[in-house]
């Protein structure tokens, strides 16, 4: 099953009810949400874990946002860098967790995330 779809038939209208409390409209939120997931899984699917995620790595989460081309992600989505940054933000803590929760869908490449999980409640 795709990922995404996963993810959204069990986060979605928590997702995005954050996002529009973070200050996207009903609309911005249609445009943003497919195409940061997007992003954020690609990236995920790319990252070196045990750099981004070990548990000398503090920054690992931080690490991950930097490598998404934010400005580029607002200009896709029709919202602004500082709202394209904030539903980053507010997307990673229920991704990371649902990645987690299910690691089969991303392999053994998933060994660190409960380190970096564990980082985000802290």
């Amino acid at each position: 099953m795709d990922i995404i779809q996963s993810f959204m038939d069990k986060e979605g209208g928590s997702i995005i009810s954050e996002l529009t409390s973070q200050g996207l409209s009903a609309e911005q939120v249609n445009g943003f949400l497919p195409e940061a997931l997007a992003t954020l899984v690609h990236s995920l699917k790319s990252a070196n874990f045990a750099d981004l995620f070990g548990a000398a790595s503090s920054g690992g989460l931080a690490k991950l946002l930097d490598s998404v081309d934010i400005t580029a992600l607002a200009a896709r989505t029709g919202v602004d860098s500082s709202n394209a940054r904030t539903g980053l933000k507010a997307l990673l803590p229920p991704l990371l967790a649902f990645v987690k929760d299910n690691q089969g869908l991303f392999g053994e490449k998933t060994s660190g995330l409960t380190s970096a999980f564990k980082s985000l409640h802290h």
